[in-house]
């Protein structure tokens, strides 16, 4: 009596005779539900075949004599027609039909037992052919195979039924990165486990057993859904985690318990999804719906992540000043590229449709012509462009995080192959990561100044150009400005006020406060430019020092800025070329 248990561990396949195969599975469900299953349309349609091989249409007479008719569609299109003819029913323990397929030759007598013991149900299936050489046929066309994941399909869909939600999926990647998606925030942050059509507005976790996680998402009607959870079980990279699932309003609902697994199956990975504990079915049919999206929109993501290079940085400055310096000629030239490398820029236009040309210059002398082409541009939101000698298409999105911006940068190849060979030939996640650094140093200086002049007048004239308003307002600002009103009350806590009228009429406010003074040495202020409305659109701390040689005067500016709002961040750009002009006009007004 040969058995087998290959193409499933909960399928056992025997052969008693010359002309049978019996089939048993246990199934964790009570037996009427199995039975239902077995005999109703609306069931089979959601279970019966293989993947590969779904049931399509299903026409069922249930009663003795009663005949059945199923197709299944295979992977090719075509259909497969089976039927066959009730000879006995005793419900919910005895099904006995005929079984024959339009494209086979013959007929068998299948005779089905439901047993049930501890609210499991034990379904053994004896089929008895007209022929050995008909049974071995059949055995050799794979039906054990397709009938062991008919089974589990079975499994899945009377878990279900009993109140249990079970989605199994595979994915065409391997676990590892599987499991990182659902774990690591540099893949979470992509796909989020939500559904299609929604988007998450906060998340917060802790991936770690006994750590939480809680997640806003944003449906198309704008309707915000708050989900906590904690996390009970990570076993990596088997079992990836359990949770308790809260449906809340922001309070606390009815708690269900989420178990996933992952099993690698021939370099893909199989996903099994559990969820129990739902109030109604009708609130399982919605999870399933949800889960069911949020695993397509995983599926696609994977399908991407072997293609893509991903990094990702927290910057200490506003998203609109970081999208500034990623977009702006005059700043790109300064961080773009690994250490070493230098860049011209031929031509910058940010737009949709505009190119950017550029070549960058490596430290061996070699020059790389770039010409990178934008797709999506309003800013500070994410950015698109088509990067045409790296041959990716590169999202780069500037998210607010409390004041700071998160910034992550997104390349996808056209196959994994290419990703693979960029990163052999050219070490492009080295590359990419040494790139975000030197933009954060940018990011530094365009938020803070040092700045040294050398002034051929005594230290204590020096000092009183800052300090006297009627030779303060000689002097201060870019060349071409006046100061219509310079009032500067000279003591610790004392204001400062001075209108700057550009060349063109236009008045830019600024105030400030006194903070330190020590004379003739050290001077210590804030300043703030102001908008329309009398707002400060930032600050700066100013720390000026001036150090006698020689008889002539050691300046040093260090202007740092300590508050920003989002578009101040423009009138920073010039913030050195401005400091510049405005010492050059202080050296003209000490000069003895």
């Amino acid at each position: 009596m040969p058995a087998s248990a290959n193409a499933s561990s909960a399928l056992t396949l025997t052969t008693p005779s010359d002309r049978e195969i019996v089939m048993t599975r246990v199934f964790d469900a009570p037996r009427h539900l199995v039975f239902e299953a077995w005999t109703k349309p609306e069931h089979l349609l959601q279970w019966f075949g293989p993947h590969s091989c779904p049931l399509v249409a299903c026409e069922i007479d249930f009663c003795v004599g009663g005949a059945w008719r199923y197709i299944l569609r295979g992977p090719d299109g075509r259909d497969m027609v089976m039927r066959g003819v009730y000879q006995e029913i005793a419900r919910p323990e005895r099904l006995i039909s005929t079984e024959s397929f339009d494209d086979y030759p013959g007929e068998s007598i299948n005779t089905m037992t439901f047993s049930e013991a501890n609210g499991k149900t034990t379904l053994t299936t004896k089929v008895l052919y007209g022929s050995k050489e008909i049974r071995d046929a059949l055995l050799r066309s794979g039906m054990e195979r397709g009938a062991a994941e008919t089974y589990d399909r079975l499994e899945e869909h009377v878990r279900n039924m009993a109140g249990e939600l079970v989605i199994t999926r595979t994915f065409d990647a391997p676990r590892e990165l599987v499991f990182e998606c659902w774990t690591d925030s540099k893949h979470l942050q992509n796909w989020q486990g939500t559904p299609r059509g929604f988007t998450v507005t906060s998340y917060e976790s802790d991936i770690r057993p006994g750590g939480f996680f809680r997640i806003c998402m944003r449906s198309a009607e704008g309707v915000d859904r708050w989900l906590e959870g904690e996390y009970r079980t990570i076993e990596k990279p088997e079992r990836l985690f359990t949770h308790a699932w809260l449906d809340v309003g922001r309070k606390p609902g009815k708690e269900t318990l989420v178990t996933i697994t992952l099993t690698e199956r021939d370099g893909k990975t199989e996903l099994t999804l559990r969820q129990t504990g739902f109030p109604s079915v009708e609130s399982r049919d919605g999870h399933k719906y949800g889960w069911s999206s949020a695993l397509d929109v995983l599926a696609d993501y994977l399908s991407e992540a072997a293609r893509a290079i991903v990094v990702t940085r927290v910057f200490d400055a506003p998203r609109t000043l970081v999208f500034d310096a990623w977009t702006d000629a005059k700043h790109v030239g300064n961080w773009w590229g690994p250490r070493g490398f230098t860049t011209t820029t031929h031509e910058m236009d940010v737009r949709p449709g505009g190119v950017w040309r550029l070549t960058m210059h490596g430290p061996d002398g070699v020059d790389y012509q770039n010409k990178i082409t934008y797709l999506e541009v309003a800013k500070p939101e994410p950015l698109v462009y088509d990067h045409g000698g790296a041959a990716a298409r590169v999202t780069v999105t500037f998210e607010d995080v409390a004041g700071k911006t998160r910034l992550p940068m997104r390349m996808v190849f056209p196959s994994a192959g290419a990703r693979d060979a960029v990163v052999k030939m050219h070490n492009a996640i080295e590359g990419a990561n040494q790139t975000l650094e030197r933009f954060g140093e940018q990011l530094s200086k365009m938020q803070e100044l040092i700045a040294t002049r050398v002034f051929d007048a005594p230290r204590e004239v020096v000092f009183r150009a800052w300090t006297d308003p009627e030779r303060l307002k000689r002097w201060w600002g870019p060349k071409g400005f006046t100061n219509p009103v310079c009032e500067v009350d000279v003591r610790p806590g004392g204001a400062i006020r001075i209108d700057m009228r550009a060349p063109d009429g236009a008045v830019y406010p600024m105030t400030g406060t006194f903070l330190v003074l020590v004379e003739p040495e050290r001077l210590v202020f804030t300043s703030a430019a102001l908008d329309k409305k009398g707002e400060p659109l930032f600050e700066i701390l100013n720390t000026v020092t001036f150090a006698e040689e020689g008889g002539k005067t050691k300046l040093t500016v260090h202007a740092r800025v300590s508050k920003l709002r989002g578009e101040g961040a423009p009138h920073l750009a010039g913030m050195e070329q401005g400091w510049s002009m405005t010492l050059d006009r202080l050296a003209e007004e000490v000069k003895v």
